[in-house]
């Protein structure tokens, strides 16, 4: 449950620095809330990895190149160029984070379904 706990704190970091960025002036501790959130997320993974749940494969590629993109959109937000839309970045960079989201749920539940199948034949 604790872990739980740091993913939910990191989903909320992050959306509370998103927001911060967007409707106020206090951008460098939205940034903040978001990278902290990032951070809290990536703990998670990293124990659920550690434990056992979670064996580490191609999907986390996938999260490293939607993190980039992420990134380099918020940075080429405050940089005059005329390169891309960093819109654009930013928003490949969030499906890029949902997919992932959604192959890491989809491990998680099979490795915990096939742990709970082995348990119960004798």
């Amino acid at each position: 449950m604790q872990s739980k706990l740091l993913l939910f704190l990191g989903i909320i970091l992050l959306v509370v620095g998103i927001l911060l960025k967007k409707m106020t002036q206090l951008e460098v501790i939205g940034l903040a809330f978001i990278i902290t959130g990032v951070t809290c997320k990536l703990i998670y993974i990293i124990l659920k990895a550690r434990n056992g749940e979670y064996k580490p494969g191609t999907e986390l590629f996938i999260l490293v190149v939607g993190l980039l993109l992420f990134f380099i959109g918020l940075y080429m937000k405050g940089v005059e160029q005329n390169l891309i839309k960093p819109i654009y970045l930013i928003v490949l960079g969030i499906t890029l984070k949902i997919i992932f989201i959604i192959k890491f749920i989809q491990i998680i539940r099979s490795n915990k379904n096939r742990v709970l199948s082995s348990n119960k034949t004798p």
